[in-house]
């Protein structure tokens, strides 16, 4: 008879802490990438649209600040039309450039974590700079290129995306780790891997 080896030991998962760290030094610089891209690739459309919404911001601190420097009932009832009541082609404008602006950032960000986990056997710059790795639930090794491609499209979807349904997952899905032992979020359980500490992973 052939014998098999026992299946490896589950290695400690990592801090919720630290894990969070390594996602905000993947994400923040990746964000600000894409929506320089967004702005490079936007067409005719997208680009009024951004004035548009640029008008409307502006419109809205001074109206702001008026009722803030100088309040009165009108300014206030002013400033609260602007929120409550908003011109249905501001509206419009709001929709098609962020929109636009958060197809491209999913795009940016999908593509840019899945080739790092992929090509860094499980590791982006945020986990570098931790020490930390993606690892498969149950082998330990790197994850194969079908978790790296799911994990980082769940991922994206849930910070890029201009989707409330989207965002309200994303932020249930932050603190899921926080009630569970093995410190797996959704996109962890639904690709079957995990992050640890690197230094726990032996050479």
């Amino acid at each position: 008879m052939v014998e098999q080896s026992p299946p490896p030991i589950p290695l400690p998962p990592a801090g919720y802490f630290w894990r969070t760290l390594a996602c905000l030094a993947d994400i923040i610089p990746l964000l600000f990438l894409g929506v320089m891209i967004a702005g490079l690739t936007a067409g005719p459309d997208e680009l009024a649209a951004k004035a548009k919404v640029t008008q409307f911001e502006q419109r809205f601190v001074a109206q702001y600040t008026k009722a803030i420097t100088h309040p009165s009932e009108r300014e206030q009832k002013v400033l609260m039309d602007m929120i409550l009541k908003p011109d249905e082609k501001d509206l419009d404008a709001v929709s098609t450039w962020y929109t636009h602006q958060g197809e491209v950032c999913f795009f940016v960000m999908m593509f840019a974590l899945m080739l790092q986990e992929a090509l860094w056997s499980g590791q982006t710059i945020g986990k570098k700079i931790f020490n930390l790795r993606t690892v498969d639930f149950y082998t330990q090794e790197p994850p194969r290129i079908m978790s790296c491609i799911l994990r980082s499209a769940w991922k994206s979807s849930f910070i890029a995306l201009a989707n409330p349904f989207t965002a309200i997952l994303g932020i249930i899905n932050f603190h899921v780790p926080l009630f569970r032992k093995d410190r797996r979020a959704w996109h962890d359980m639904f690709t079957r891997t995990y992050v640890v500490d690197n230094k726990n992973i032996k050479k």
